[in-house]
């Protein structure tokens, strides 16, 4: 058996061509990792929201665009990581409907590794601040942006990252670095 990532960019690629087989078998390879990011980023949430449901929702949001869309692996699991910060505010928007914003679920920027993909919610930061900040940096500076969503929403390591982003490592760590300062500065400005 091959690599599983090379095996993952050519059933993608199958996928562009209208391949239902290559469809399914991507269901299948890749399910399990939407799942396990999914539950590492609803760990010790308060959230009504299960894992294999954001897994799923995010596999959905992903299915209705164009295949032509994804590279390749890690370029899927950086659709994945927005799409996912996607369906968790829209979430969390309804739930604050529901409940006039009372309970949400927050997030720690100090809990997430400078290396490698992590962060998991806690009770830190209000999710839905952080998605307003984050769309603040996205005007200014996107590609900061883009690599904190990558550290929140997916498993890429920071080499993924830089290959996805077309960066090197080290521009990803600095990246990772001012945008951290910034919005740790930007929500604490806001409270």
């Amino acid at each position: 058996m091959g690599n599983p990532e090379d095996d993952i960019t050519a059933l993608l690629a199958r996928w562009r061509n209208d391949d239902r087989i290559a469809e399914s078998e991507l269901i299948r390879r890749i399910y399990p990792t939407l799942r396990d990011i999914a539950r590492s980023r609803l760990q010790g949430a308060n959230l009504t929201l299960s894992a294999t449901e954001l897994a799923h929702e995010t596999y959905l949001r992903l299915s209705r665009g164009n295949a032509i869309e994804f590279r390749d692996r890690n370029h899927f699991f950086s659709a994945a990581a927005q799409a996912t910060r996607h369906f968790i505010v829209d979430h969390l928007r309804a739930r604050g409907r529901d409940k006039r914003g009372g309970g949400l679920p927050l997030v720690s920027l100090d809990q997430v590794n400078d290396e490698i993909g992590g962060g998991t919610i806690d009770l830190d930061v209000d999710w839905l601040s952080l998605n307003d900040a984050l769309e603040m940096l996205e005007q200014s500076d996107p590609v900061s942006a883009r690599v904190v969503e990558l550290k929140f929403f997916s498993t890429l390591t920071t080499d993924e990252m830089a290959s996805t982003l077309g960066i090197s490592r080290a521009s990803v760590v600095r990246y990772w670095r001012f945008a951290k300062a910034w919005l740790v500065g930007h929500l604490r400005g806001s409270e």
